[in-house]
């Protein structure tokens, strides 16, 4: 009996770990964000109610500075020149890519792309960051969460659909 309860623990052992890894949501979150990170993305922690126009292109350069930023004159809408990185996750969700916007070297937005999967998570992080979303009830905005801190606005939407892009936009004020 001795020799079965040690190879039941064993095998508790090895498949444990495995069934975490490939059957939980939370094991699968951390799968994919070990991926990312191997195959050339790096983390990225912000919290956007710190964000502020007030930041210039250096200082964001310096904060995180451990990015690999592509950075170009392009005017838009947002601004008249952008950083972007491909990254592994934000916050510890997994994401593919961030762009931060500049206008007259200041910040002027940052878009972030995430994994479609992960929407109710990030929902959950922008939750607990920034508190209870503002439902959004203008037009041009339908469908869309907004988070209101003291230098600008995060919105995504409410629902995405599995062959859209899911991305998170904050814009100063």
């Amino acid at each position: 009996m001795k020799s079965f309860h040690k190879r039941f623990f064993l095998i508790l052992i090895v498949v444990g770990p495995i069934y975490w890894l490939i059957f939980t949501e939370d094991g699968r979150r951390r799968s994919d964000t070990v991926i990312l990170w191997v195959f050339g993305g790096d983390p990225i922690h912000i919290n956007f109610r710190e964000i502020s126009k007030q930041y210039s292109k250096q200082d964001w350069m310096s904060v995180f500075d451990d990015v690999d930023w592509q950075c170009r004159d392009q005017a838009s809408a947002f601004g008249k020149s952008l950083c972007y990185s491909e990254i592994s996750s934000y916050n510890g969700i997994p994401a593919s890519y961030i762009s931060v916007f500049f206008n007259d070297s200041h910040v002027n937005a940052v878009k972030l792309v995430y994994r479609n999967q992960y929407h109710q998570q990030l929902g959950a992080d922008l939750q607990q960051q920034l508190g209870t979303p503002l439902n959004r009830e203008h037009e041009n905005a339908e469908n869309m969460l907004q988070w209101t801190t003291g230098h600008g606005n995060v919105m995504i939407k409410t629902e995405i659909s599995p062959d859209e892009e899911a991305s998170l936009i904050w814009i100063s004020n």
